[in-house]
């Protein structure tokens, strides 16, 4: 095998559950690069999670595979240390994300995860499936980039695919599929537009919310048949998409569970 072959398979099982009164994580199974950090609990209750991969970026052929499973009453907050950089893959391999949620009534899941920035040259796809009972809660906000913006690297990559889908009983409330191979039409209205960066999430659990969060030009909100909340943004700058996108986490936090803003210790 060449050196430009090898690839990489992280593995990351984490099952989280309550212990006297307190979310704790029960069980975790971790394989290099992947790997959390000690849990840490908010002044809310809930219990923060770091995943880390020290490796600085995941490479064509590389694999990671994330599990996680969230018991009745535990409160879950998931992150990531840094953004996720999709290195070039100079045999055309995807570097390819697993991530599946199981998440009981009457738990909360949340997981936002740092920007994707997919490198020239490189191709990713990524599937997330959240399994939900009837009266759990989950979130997820993600955004990605379209490229090292700040190096004048743009829409340079070979191919983006991502597929979420959220499940509550069995029955499917979510399905968000995209897949970007840039080209003469990337930056066409509706769909790139002159922007560089693009943010969509997610949220399931309690009442259809009185006022959907939205800034105008950068970020909108909606209902999904299934009764989902979703968001949708794109900005020509991140860090006014990642203002926007913060806003309406908490508004929609607020509305749907009742729940106090996330104070996140780094």
């Amino acid at each position: 095998m060449s050196l430009l072959a090898r690839t990489r398979t992280g593995v990351l099982h984490l099952h989280f559950g309550v212990r006297g009164g307190r979310t704790a994580l029960l069980r975790d199974t971790q394989k290099a690069p992947l790997m959390v950090i000690r849990p840490f609990e908010l002044p809310c209750g809930t219990l923060m999670v770091f995943i880390v991969n020290p490796t600085g970026g995941v490479l064509g052929g590389d694999h990671a595979e994330i599990r996680v499973t969230v018991e009745g009453g535990a409160r879950v907050l998931i992150l990531t240390q840094s953004a996720t950089r999709v290195q070039p893959s100079p045999d055309g391999r995807p570097a390819t994300q697993d991530i599946r949620f199981q998440v009981a009534a009457g738990a909360r899941l949340e997981f936002h995860p740092e920007r994707t920035i997919p490198f020239a040259g490189s191709a990713f796809a990524q599937t997330l499936t959240a399994e939900l009972e009837s009266g759990a809660q989950f979130a997820l906000t993600e955004t990605l980039a379209s490229g090292r913006v700040q190096t004048g690297e743009r829409l340079a990559f070979a191919s983006y695919e991502s597929g979420v889908q959220v499940s509550v009983a069995g029955r499917r409330v979510y399905l968000d599929r995209q897949r970007l191979v840039p080209g003469p039409l990337t930056r066409a209205p509706g769909v790139w537009g002159g922007q560089d960066y693009q943010a969509s999430g997610v949220f399931v659990g309690g009442p259809v919310p009185v006022d959907l969060p939205g800034t105008p030009g950068v970020l909108a909100s909606g209902v999904s048949a299934g009764g989902a909340v979703w968001l949708r943004g794109v900005a020509a700058r991140g860090p006014d998409l990642d203002r926007a996108l913060l806003g309406a986490r908490e508004s929609l936090r607020r509305q749907l569970w009742n729940a106090p803003p996330v104070q996140v210790r780094r």
